[in-house]
């Protein structure tokens, strides 16, 4: 993993977002980019002029000190060897800001903090994830407030067994390399084990196919309902992050059955979510 991208408001939900992607930069030795989109229009606490191109000015070099204070206060002596780079962009669309990002740098992935509901311990995937969930060429780790996870020791990838998931367990062994975690892989579904052998049974031969069977554990969950299931079997069991692969919809059996789980479902639990996008998984 050469590059990663980690995006802040400047909020102190995204503060916990830093911590691990600055722990990831480390340990995959990665170059480290750091990016803050802006808005002129809602950037009125820098009044200093009415200059419109002398206030873009002034919050491009106000944002990039407060990355460089953010990098500095969280890096240490250690750190020399990473590099930090800082990006600053003016765009009204804060995904479109990260999407232009993403187009310039390409990382290998995006860290990003989300922002907590209203109910006690209820994150709730915001708007602005939502859509960089749906449209970001590279996997998206979304790091809830409050999230008290630090080292990933525990990966769960919630799965619906096709050939896809089998690319996106891949990148994830990648991205998961330095921490070597335990990861198991639940199937959701409301039909009995025998019912879903065949399905169940090639999918554990992809896995030896691509050597992965040794480091993975396969779950057959039972459950009406996908996103029910899933709150369930995490209430359940712990786990320091939750793993999905955001699927293009094709036919209306499948349409209604997934009912685009990554971005609807609310999410009882503190741990990140790391969303992989069908489309653009390799």
């Amino acid at each position: 993993m050469k590059k990663i991208l980690y995006t802040t408001d400047f909020s102190k939900n995204a503060e916990s977002a830093f911590r691990i992607a600055l722990n990831l930069a480390k340990k995959h030795h990665a170059e480290f980019h750091l990016l803050h989109v802006f808005d002129i229009p809602t950037s009125w606490n820098y009044p200093y002029t009415a200059e419109p191109l002398e206030m873009e000015r002034q919050a491009i070099r106000e944002s990039k000190e407060k990355l460089t204070e953010l990098f500095d206060r969280y890096s240490s002596d250690s750190d020399d060897e990473l590099k930090p780079v800082y990006h600053v962009i003016e765009n009204p669309s804060v995904v479109d800001g990260v999407l232009s990002c993403i187009d310039e740098v390409h990382p290998y992935l995006v860290v990003i903090g989300t922002k907590g509901g209203s109910k006690a311990r209820e994150i709730i995937v915001g708007s602005t994830t939502k859509s960089l969930l749906s449209k970001s060429p590279v996997p998206v780790l979304a790091i809830p407030e409050n999230s008290s996870v630090e080292v990933f020791e525990k990966v769960l990838y919630a799965s619906d067994l096709y050939e896809d998931d089998i690319k996106a367990l891949e990148q994830l062994n990648h991205i998961m390399e330095p921490f070597q975690p335990g990861i198991s892989v639940v199937h959701i579904s409301s039909l009995e084990a025998n019912s879903e052998a065949k399905k169940i049974e090639r999918f554990k031969e992809m896995l030896n196919e691509r050597n992965l069977d040794k480091n993975i554990e396969l779950i057959h969950y039972i459950s009406l309902s996908i996103p029910e299931g899933l709150e369930s079997f995490l209430s359940k069991n712990r786990f320091d992050l939750l793993v999905m692969l955001e699927k293009e919809r094709h036919g209306l059996v499948d349409h209604l059955f997934h009912k685009d789980l990554v971005k609807k479902m609310e999410f009882r639990t503190k741990i990140p979510l790391l969303s992989f996008n069908q489309h653009n998984v390799k």
